[in-house]
């Protein structure tokens, strides 16, 4: 029976699937933590400096599109070698391939393509605040499309996220004038020349982002290795259209011929690419599927907020980003806004637990007490 922890589906028919909120929390963490390391490993895969975006990429503007298809190759291979080491190619085989399944590893590619182009281009903290924007879109897609119920508390952390958006993209905050707010945003700085493209994909990011989010809360039935290939293999497909979309650009004089790949990295930038491929690939967005399988949206939405700290802190520490009053505030509210949902989650898990423990403990005591009465 689905109770507090493990909820069917709202609005949509999932068959006998109850989903388990606090596994779907804990991979849900371990997914968001991977996604903020995308700027590490992103700089140190690319750039000739891995501290220093002033001496530029060894490599064009699309080489961020290129890693992250090195992403979901990764993610399609660890997930094909795990469907041969569970015996699960026969569900495979069986299982039935819808358009959610598919459209859901499609946007996830193309959100991630967008995102680890943002992330070399434009600041850290607007890179991770930017698609961050898709979270809120795939709640809002869920609440008018699945019908999916909000408490009270979830309301209050979605508001939340998105005003910490807000102060974290400076379009509302603190400046010497007082308390603004302003839609105009800093195209071009010394470090980051195409900061306005940068913030455009990071943008464009969280659009995917949220679509791939919303897919993937269908067709929970759907066993998670299984369609964790199929995600990733269409994941793969959509980040390499867009690394051949951004070269074809590049080279045919539409947009600046720095768009084009010229790919010259080093054994240094390798490492950090295979970083990527893995941690932040293959571990990260495989936790990812899982969560969207044992989540419903809101929960889903809010905590993946955590890679947002993950990311700041690594802007901050790594590479000397320095954190503005708006960017603090910002951070605050969405980690207040993600976390909340987190630890209630983990909260209801435990007591869950204990609870079905005490029941089948009384089972057991009261089948023992019938059995004895029989036999007397």
């Amino acid at each position: 029976m689905a109770n507090e922890k493990q909820v069917q589906v709202a609005g949509v028919d999932e068959g006998a699937f109850e989903m388990n909120r606090k596994w779907g929390t804990i991979a849900m963490l371990i997914s968001a933590t991977g996604m903020g390391l995308v700027p590490l490993f992103s700089r140190w895969a690319t750039r000739t400096d891995m501290f220093d975006g002033l001496q530029g990429l060894n490599a064009g503007d699309s080489v961020g599109a290129l890693m992250a298809t090195g992403r979901m190759t990764m993610g399609l291979i660890f997930f094909t070698i795990l469907l041969f080491a569970t015996h699960k190619v026969g569900v495979f085989k069986r299982m039935k391939v819808t358009p959610a399944i598919i459209l859901g590893g499609v946007m996830i590619g193309l959100s991630l393509a967008c995102y680890v182009t943002a992330t070399l281009l434009t600041t850290v903290a607007n890179s991770v605040l930017f698609i961050y924007t898709g979270p809120v879109i795939c709640i809002l897609l869920a609440r008018i499309f699945r019908k999916e119920p909000m408490s009270v508390l979830q309301w209050i952390c979605l508001v939340a996220v998105i005003i910490g958006t807000l102060f974290g993209n400076n379009i509302m905050g603190f400046t010497e004038n007082g308390f603004e707010i302003s839609f105009s945003l800093e195209m071009s700085t010394p470090e980051y020349p195409q900061k306005g493209i940068g913030d455009i994909f990071g943008l464009l990011s969280g659009v995917f982002y949220g679509s791939s989010m919303f897919f993937n809360g269908y067709r929970k039935d759907a066993d998670t290795t299984a369609r964790g290939v199929w995600n990733f293999l269409a994941a793969a497909l959509a980040a390499l259209s867009v690394t051949l979309i951004m070269n074809f650009l590049g080279t045919s004089g539409v947009v600046p011929s720095n768009w084009a790949l010229n790919v010259h990295l080093t054994p240094f930038n390798w490492v950090g690419a295979f970083l990527l491929f893995i941690f932040s690939g293959a571990v990260a967005l495989g936790m990812l599927l899982v969560a969207g399988r044992n989540l419903p949206a809101a929960d889903y939405g809010c905590i993946a907020y955590w890679e947002v700290p993950v990311a700041l802190f690594v802007g901050l520490v790594v590479f000397g980003e320095a954190l503005t009053v708006n960017t603090i505030i910002g951070g605050v509210l969405i980690i207040a806004g993600g976390a909340i949902p987190a630890v209630k989650g983990i909260i209801e898990g435990s007591r869950h637990e204990k609870e079905v423990e005490i029941r089948e403990h009384l089972s057991e005591k009261l089948a023992e007490a019938e059995a004895m009465e029989q036999d007397q």
